[in-house]
């Protein structure tokens, strides 16, 4: 179901990040933050080693100082993972798209691995409040032997008394190779409108979707899909729907929920199949 096209500007202009975030693999195999350039309205935790993370992982949190996304706001994102290291990169707490009454806003996610690293973006939802408009990006560069694991999640909320919905949310997603091949895409657009028909093959009674994927090349894509299947098929009130992505570069999930508790377990229980099929032990739940 596509979203008003008017709903949203063209997105010709360039955006500079306002934050950069570089990861690097020291001499012994520790993951470090190398380089950074984090301003308003971000502000980046130290890097924390977690347990049962990857050995030698970088685990930081990266989090809004204003309250969430404004009308009008450009927001970008950049984090690069330099060969062989390991990061993983979350959100301390939801993130709220504010009514929009005067114009949309965008947020743009640039996320790039390079040969043998592993980056983990897992931010958790999005809130959408009543006349929020919002254009999500996540562009994807993928270097050989490279994996990344990342999420594109938004729910619904609205305050007591208020019985609006969303203007408009759009997700659209690509990953390319490190020389510009389009490898896989996906493209989400849909209306407050649309959701609150509660039509069938659109939302029904959901008030909640995430997109998870893991992208690389060489992965165990039939025995992640079967294990993906097996742990979240007994998720109550729940869509569910796993697939391979084209040109062999991983795994896509979409999860539907009820609401935004349900699509926190869904999402962790996702996140923990692909690191016990990847790594042989599950991660622990991060902030809640």
């Amino acid at each position: 179901m596509n979203a008003p096209q008017t709903l949203f500007r063209p997105l010709t202009e360039s955006v500079e990040p306002q934050a950069r975030i570089t990861f690097s693999q020291t001499p012994n195999g520790d993951s470090y933050i190398s380089a950074q350039q984090v301003g308003y309205p971000f502000h980046l935790g130290r890097t924390l080693k977690l347990p049962d993370d990857p050995p030698g992982m970088a685990a930081v949190y990266l989090q809004s100082c204003s309250g969430g996304i404004f009308a009008g706001e450009h927001l970008h994102v950049q984090v690069r993972a330099e060969p062989g290291s390991q990061a993983h990169v979350s959100t301390g707490a939801a993130t709220v798209a504010h009514s929009m009454l005067e114009q949309p806003a965008q947020q743009v996610v640039s996320l790039e691995a390079k040969s043998g690293a592993l980056l983990e973006y897992l931010p958790m939802a999005t809130i959408l409040f009543p006349h929020a408009r919002l254009h999500s990006r996540v562009e994807v560069i993928l270097h050989p032997a490279a994996r990344v694991m990342l999420c594109d999640a938004f729910c619904l909320h609205a305050p007591e008394g208020n019985t609006g919905v969303f203007d408009a949310y759009r997700a659209d997603l690509q990953v390319r190779s490190h020389n510009g091949r389009l490898l896989a895409g996906d493209h989400l657009a849909l209306t407050g409108e649309d959701m609150r028909r509660r039509l069938p093959g659109v939302s029904e009674g959901m008030q909640a979707l995430a997109t998870f994927m893991l992208v690389g090349h060489d992965l165990p894509v039939d025995a992640l899909k079967q294990r993906l299947r097996d742990a979240l098929s007994s998720l109550p009130d729940s869509y569910v729907g796993v697939s391979a992505l084209p040109n062999d570069c991983g795994v896509s999930l979409r999860l539907m929920t009820l609401d935004a508790v349900a699509l926190r377990t869904g999402l962790h229980c996702a996140w923990s199949c692909v690191r016990e099929q990847l790594f042989g032990a599950a991660p622990r739940p991060r902030r809640k």
